[in-house]
């Protein structure tokens, strides 16, 4: 019972930390079903890296114009926290469902979504 009891404070403690520190990391993606060739309009939080460093949004469906790791990015725009980006899916990407993932400043923010690319 204590050691649960110490367990749930600590979360609690954690998350006053993360609230006290700024918005949660979160990444949407609009629309989130595009054809191929459709612009897709990216924007999130990214509240918790530091200023100056840039957001890398990365997926498979992106054009390879940056990468991260060897996987398509594209480098977002930052405003305070928040970060917005539009890219374009190329005409030739495969249709299918797709990972979108950002990072920053050497970290992973821990959101994914998903894209689907149709015909």
């Amino acid at each position: 019972m204590r050691r649960l009891l110490a367990s749930s404070l600590g979360l609690v403690a954690l998350a006053a930390a993360a609230d006290a520190a700024g918005s949660t990391p979160h990444l949407t993606i609009s629309p989130a079903v595009v054809a191929r060739g459709g612009t897709v309009h990216i924007r999130g939080n990214a509240d918790g890296c530091s200023r100056g460093n840039t957001v890398f949004v990365i997926s498979r469906a992106f054009v390879h114009t940056h990468d991260f790791a060897g996987v398509s990015a594209v480098l977002a725009r930052r405003a305070g926290g928040a970060f917005r980006a539009t890219t374009v899916i190329p005409r030739t990407r495969r249709p299918g469902q797709y990972t979108v993932t950002a990072r920053c400043g050497g970290g992973n923010l821990g959101v994914l979504v998903r894209l689907t690319v149709r015909r």
